[in-house]
C-alpha cells in the first residue's frame, strides 16, 4: 500500500507568515494537531504542531556559565537565544519546525510509519515531485489502513 492510498487529500496548510493566534484557532477550530508550512510558491518548508505551541510556553532559563568554560557558555548562549527567539515568536515561521520530514506519494505505507516512529512525529505531509503538498498521513492513518 502507498502514500498515496490512505492520505489525507484535502490538506489546510499556512504560510510562514500565519501568525500563532491564527494557527491557534484553526487547530481548535478543526480539531487537528499540525499542519504543513508552505512558503509563497507553495513548497513544503515546515510544519507547526501542538508541540510547537505548547514549547513558546517553556520558561526561559538564562545561561547557568559565565566565563568558566568558553565552549559552553558558547552552547549555552546559543540555546538561550532560540529559546528566546521561539517564545517571541508571532509568526508560524519563526517557530514551526523545520527541515520538514516528508515521503512522497508513491512511498510505501511501512516506510512512512518507520519515519514516523524514528523520528517521533505524529504526521508526515506528503508531497509531489516538486515539493507541493498534495496530502498528509497520521498516525491515525496508518492504523486505520491496518483495519482496512
Amino acid at each position: 500500500m502507498l502514500a498515496n492510498e490512505i492520505m489525507t487529500k484535502d490538506v489546510i496548510v499556512v504560510s510562514e507568515d500565519t501568525t500563532i493566534d491564527e494557527v491557534s484557532k484553526i487547530f481548535v477550530d478543526k480539531n487537528i494537531s499540525g499542519l504543513p508550512v508552505v512558503n509563497q510558491y507553495n513548497k513544503l518548508v515546515g510544519v507547526i504542531s501542538e508541540g510547537d505551541l505548547v514549547y513558546k510556553q517553556k520558561p526561559v532559563k538564562p545561561p547557568l556559565f559565565i566565563n568558566l568554560f568558553d565552549g559552553l557558555i558558547q552552547i549555552d548562549r546559543k540555546e538561550f537565544q532560540e529559546d528566546m527567539k521561539r517564545i517571541a515568536a508571532y509568526k508560524v515561521g519563526d517557530l514551526m519546525s523545520k527541515p520538514p520530514i516528508y515521503a512522497y506519494e508513491n512511498t510505501p505505507i511501512a516506510e512512512i510509519a518507520e519515519l514516523v516512529i524514528n523520528k517521533k512525529v505524529n504526521r508526515i505531509p506528503i508531497v509531489n515531485e516538486i515539493h507541493e503538498v498534495v496530502g498528509i498521513i497520521s498516525r491515525h492513518d496508518i492504523i486505520r489502513s491496518m483495519v482496512e
